[in-house]
């Protein structure tokens, strides 16, 4: 099985991290991947790196549509793909148009689509995908608003990631040594991600934290560069006067981010339409378990799990579902070992390999062995 992975977009963020750990477990599978991205991207860096084939999309100041066009019926046309996955909406209309200029009397392989971010946008060209994916119930559903006539050619495939080794004892208590938060005391919470994701509401929180937890320590995780997104939350934190209890770690390197997680007596988020959260299975794989609106893609993982808690309301019922859980020890441990488990039944990056290769193959119609 051949398959290419199309994703034009300049960052890397959770919906690349996905990709590339779908596309190490396929290729442990027999399968050979391929990727489209933008070149002079760290896309094209790290896929490259990993030793995958990867073919380049010309941008500049814009799409070069015809260079972009000839440059795609090429690929298309020379390497003949089983799968062409398209994972960002806005290269679903030039690849949909390619490929019907590549095989105009008749298609080989089969063509789909891949939500990993809730739109309500139209969507061109849609109906000509063979199916369409979507990383959770959320995104489905905000995709299907839209899009009704989709509904039945669309799947909801969950992400998986790479599970570490059970958490060690000292993980279960309050005064364990932080491994990267290092020198703060219990309790040390934070949220991962870019600075849109409504960390404001986690600074106006703050003083409501700290009249039960006076040492409290929020650590925002992820690339704090963007100053038109950072400078308001650092100037609100001034106005509260709560600087010393506010971390802005910058970006992690990945070989760390187990280390942040495991240093969280508690991951919150305060964002209210995730497409799924693999930041929240990371959490949960070193046993910190998270507190989060009920609202978004990863309420997915929580349906049916004690793994932590889901909030109705607003800044105080949040705050309140925070104070609870760090008050009690012996039900944020458990929350926290249940949360393993978890991610090691049902989220590991084997099972979403297997998840994926069997889609793949009803997708093309062969009988699974």
């Amino acid at each position: 099985m051949k398959i290419l992975l199309i994703n034009n977009g300049k960052g890397w963020s959770g919906g690349q991290e996905h990709l590339k750990d779908l596309a190490v477990e396929l290729r442990n599978n027999g399968v050979e991947v391929h990727f489209l991205v933008r070149g002079g991207t760290v896309n094209e860096t790290r896929f490259t790196e990993l030793g995958f084939t990867v073919h380049l999309m010309p941008y500049k100041h814009g799409w070069n549509t015809v260079k972009a066009v000839r440059n795609l019926i090429s690929i298309m046309r020379r390497e003949r793909f089983d799968i062409v996955s398209i994972n960002r909406e806005h290269d679903l209309p030039l690849t949909v148009l390619v490929y019907r200029l590549a095989f105009p009397f008749g298609r080989r392989g089969r063509l789909m689509m891949s939500y990993h971010l809730p739109t309500e946008r139209q969507q061109p060209l849609l109906g000509a995908v063979d199916a369409v994916v979507c990383i959770s119930e959320h995104v489905k559903t905000k995709l299907l608003q839209r899009m009704p006539a989709a509904a039945a050619k669309t799947t909801v495939l969950y992400y998986g990631i790479v599970v570490p080794p059970l958490p060690d004892g000292a993980k279960f208590t309050t005064d364990r040594p932080r491994r990267y938060l290092q020198g703060r005391p219990f309790p040390v919470i934070g949220m991962v991600g870019e600075f849109w994701k409504n960390q404001i509401e986690l600074v106006e929180m703050l003083p409501l934290l700290r009249r039960e937890f006076p040492d409290i320590t929020v650590a925002f995780v992820g690339n704090n560069k963007d100053r038109a997104l950072v400078e308001p939350l650092e100037a609100r934190v001034r106005e509260l006067g709560v600087e010393q209890h506010l971390v802005f770690t910058g970006l992690v390197p990945r070989e760390r981010i187990g280390d942040v997680f495991y240093d969280m007596d508690l991951s919150v988020t305060t964002h209210r339409n995730e497409g799924f959260g693999i930041v929240h299975l990371e959490s949960l794989a070193v046993g910190t378990p998270v507190v989060a609106y009920n609202e978004g893609g990863f309420v997915d993982i929580f349906k049916g799990e004690e793994v932590g808690v889901l909030v109705d309301g607003g800044t105080a019922e949040f705050a309140a579902a925070t104070i609870d859980l760090l008050k009690d020890d012996v039900r944020r441990f458990t929350l926290g070992r249940a949360g393993y488990e978890l991610v090691e039944r049902r989220y590991s990056v084997q099972a979403m390999g297997r998840t994926y290769l069997q889609f793949y193959r009803q997708l093309l119609g062969i009988q699974s062995a």
